[in-house]
């Protein structure tokens, strides 16, 4: 496969890609810059239109001149403008890195499994969904549920993600595990029940935030990674914080934002009993009184 990259206004690349579609290029990628900036809740993207991006064209077979031409003619530009790279497997498919958490536990993929102690391995083969370990959210959250004994526990996992929360749950004696999440996680979330040797969870989609009544019992443990807005929305929408037997584990809250959550639990009658905080963002653990 070959890479055929060319710099353009953002606004040039929306007017022309339907005419690639139409002239076969049905591989076409580009980015839109975006600017970070924060609010009250967080994290939040501004869309930067008037910049130039790098539209990325795939093709199969090598560009020869004829097609360099067409694309020329094609993108308005100067032929000196294309770049043209040859992709194969080392260069194309991304590698994740072992990461290691604390206490020995590491998440692998599966082909270096056998590489560590297998009572401590956590086997991920991550498809897109948010939940790989490298963010700090997820690591802090395993920080918790790795130094815990869950043998018989229940857990509802929100915002399951990869499940990686959940299976790490399980590996460490959780009896009963649903997940819910907004988007299809279920064939990844049993694939990675299936690596890591471990009972297949119950997997629910559902938008817990417009959709009262989804969650209809209690739980020994809920875990809650999604953000300090969608956190405090579904505890509401649920009603959760009238679980009193619950023990409540929350991330992707930040130090400028975490402490509202912090308030509802302590209004509902919870302790913050523990928290952990990696660069800006926020862990923390509730217990009822």
């Amino acid at each position: 496969m070959y890479e055929i990259t060319v710099r353009l206004p953002i606004k040039k690349i929306e007017r022309i890609i339907a005419h690639l579609y139409k002239k076969g290029y049905y591989q076409a990628f580009y980015e839109v810059p975006l600017d970070v900036v924060t609010d009250a809740n967080g994290y939040s993207f501004v869309e930067k239109r008037d910049e130039t991006t790098d539209l990325n064209i795939y093709i199969n077979d090598f560009i020869e001149a004829k097609e360099r031409r067409l694309l020329v003619e094609l993108l308005a530009i100067d032929e000196t403008s294309l770049v043209v790279k040859e992709l194969n497997e080392l260069n194309y498919q991304q590698t994740f890195d072992d990461i290691f958490l604390e206490n020995g536990w590491v998440i692998t993929i599966p082909d270096r499994r056998n590489h560590y102690d297998i009572d401590k391995v956590i086997v991920l083969d991550s498809q897109g969904n948010f939940g790989t370990g490298y963010h700090e959210t997820t690591r802090d959250c395993l920080h918790f549920i790795l130094k815990h004994d869950f043998t018989g526990s229940s857990v509802a996992d929100i915002g399951a993600g990869s499940g990686v929360l959940s299976v790490a749950a399980a590996l460490r004696g959780a009896n009963s595990i649903d997940t819910y999440d907004i988007q299809p996680v279920e064939r990844e979330i049993l694939y990675q029940c299936e690596l890591n040797a471990v009972k297949p969870v119950n997997v629910f989609q559902s938008d817990l935030i417009n959709n009262k009544n989804s969650i209809n019992k209690e739980y020994d443990w809920i875990f809650l990674n999604i953000g300090t807005q969608e956190n405090i929305d579904i505890l509401k929408t649920q009603g959760l914080l009238g679980f009193k037997d619950t023990t409540f584990l929350l991330s992707g809250m930040l130090e400028w934002n975490f402490h509202r959550v912090v308030n509802e639990f302590k209004k509902a009658g919870f302790l913050l009993e523990e928290r952990k905080q990696s660069n800006e963002w926020v862990t923390c653990l509730f217990k009822a009184k």
